[in-house]
């Protein structure tokens, strides 16, 4: 595997552990937050307290999601996989509106994927690699 495609598959990674940890921080507050205003009281009732948290377990359920979605595009990456390279350009490009981290490294993915180093990676669509070429099964 090509050093630009080693880096790319672990910008992949590394994304995918900074939204897991941002579902559980947000999980966290969330049940914090309930604990602190009381599940049995009267200020549990009020809208904003029900929009809020509703709105964190939403929101840690939806990075949970691109985490997930992140480790699969990682293991497509290392396996040669063309779809992972479409979907990876894909979430790359929204990761860059996520300033400053998701900036960085949607970039990083973004110079792996587009880069010289994938169309011999990856290969071009509708053709086969020859057997020796095919990229090693990565654990």
């Amino acid at each position: 595997m090509p050093d630009s495609i080693k880096t790319t598959r672990i910008s992949f990674v590394v994304a995918a552990a900074l939204e897991f940890a941002t579902a559980a921080l947000l999980l966290f507050l969330f049940f914090a937050g309930a604990a602190l205003i009381g599940f049995g009281t009267e200020r549990a009732g009020l809208l904003g307290s029900a929009l809020i948290g509703a709105a964190g377990i939403i929101l840690a359920v939806v990075f949970a999601a691109f985490g997930v979605l992140d480790l699969l595009i990682a293991a497509g990456i290392a396996k040669g996989k063309v779809w992972a390279r479409y979907a990876g350009v894909v979430v790359a490009v929204i990761s860059l509106l996520a300033f400053p981290i998701g900036t960085i490294l949607g970039g990083i993915a973004l110079m792996g994927l587009l880069g010289r180093d994938a169309a011999d990676w990856f290969g071009t669509p509708g053709t086969r690699r020859p057997v020796s070429q095919v990229p090693p099964a990565y654990p």
